[in-house]
């Protein structure tokens, strides 16, 4: 059998299969799970903002347009950032709201999310800490 071609297209098969066809899958099913956990991620900063637009100061909205956050602000956008994680909360990822920005121009909210998403690839890389921002724009009734 050692002089016959097909054990020798045999053996390049298997090393291809085993050396380059496997790994490349692996890493086709990592990249996918990453980027879900992006978009789930980025979901989550969109209910964030939403929960920060709902516990603006709206008494200084109503009279003079300023948006002003209360205490309660970044509690409530990152309990609404908590309850729109489903995926990451499996994984025990929980995303952390960084930072809450104000834009009086277009009465718009962002708010920023970060998780750190090493656990879906522990042995390839050391931290993969990600950021997405949420954006909610602010409406009243009497603008």
């Amino acid at each position: 059998m050692l002089k016959d071609r097909r054990a020798y297209s045999m053996t390049f098969w298997a090393i291809f299969i085993g050396v380059v066809f496997v790994p490349l899958m692996a890493l086709t099913f990592d990249v996918g799970r990453y980027l879900y956990a992006r978009q789930e991620l980025g979901k989550a900063a969109d209910a964030a903002a939403v929960g920060a637009v709902v516990e603006l100061n709206w008494r200084t909205f109503r009279e003079g347009g300023a948006i002003h956050p209360t205490g309660q602000t970044y509690s409530t956008a990152q309990h609404y950032a908590d309850m729109n994680n489903d995926y990451l909360a499996r994984l025990n990822i929980r995303p952390v709201v960084t930072g809450i920005r104000v834009s009086d121009a277009n009465d718009t909210v962002y708010v920023a999310v970060s998780a750190d998403l090493s656990a879906l690839f522990p042995s390839i890389v050391p931290q993969a800490l990600v950021t997405e921002t949420g954006t909610a724009q602010v409406r009243s009734m009497g603008r």
